[in-house]
């Protein structure tokens, strides 16, 4: 019996990079209990294209599809001057003729940067934005990886247990 079903998109470039860290650390929380189904894209792997007023279908079309059959939605995404990852815009701007489809879900944000938290806040409002646009949306939680810049870095701070933790309890 399946108890949710979650997503992670990870928008982050970097292999073993901060954010890719956190959303396997949220993966691995996630499947803690069992029944949970886990699914994980990584936006660098795919081609896909901006959003157009006349749009081929791609792979953003299969994952849209994912995201509306989705229970928990996980977004992460590293924080580039005071926003998120051109990848994770792309996909946003491209849920646009999915957005009404999209309804009832959990979100959660995973956020990392070489800056402090406070300086991260403009990015979890932005990725509010589009939750904000979803009908019956819920922001369960953002997690900061705030003053990380070296791979691993965030290994040693607490959001790395608080993020394995919260998943954990997803049932």
């Amino acid at each position: 019996m399946i108890m949710k079903k979650i997503v992670i998109i990870n928008s982050s470039p970097r292999i073993n990079g901060n954010c890719d860290i956190l959303c396997s650390e949220f993966g691995r929380g996630a499947v803690m209990n069992e029944g949970n189904e886990v699914s994980r894209i990584d936006l660098k792997d795919i081609e896909y294209d901006f959003y157009r007023e006349e749009q081929k279908l791609d792979e953003l079309d299969n994952i849209a599809h994912q995201l509306i059959d989705a229970d928990v939605i996980v977004l992460g995404t590293p924080v580039y001057f005071y926003n998120m990852s051109g990848m994770m815009k792309t996909l946003i701007d491209r849920m646009m003729p999915y957005f009404t489809q999209i309804a009832d879900k959990d979100f959660y944000f995973i956020l990392t940067a070489a800056v402090n938290k406070k300086e991260m806040e403009a990015t979890a409002e932005s990725l509010q934005g589009f939750t904000d646009s979803l009908p019956n949306a819920n922001l369960v939680r953002v997690f900061y990886g705030n003053n990380v810049s070296q791979k691993g870095d965030v290994l040693d701070r607490s959001v790395y247990k608080e993020v394995f933790e919260a998943a954990s309890k997803i049932f």
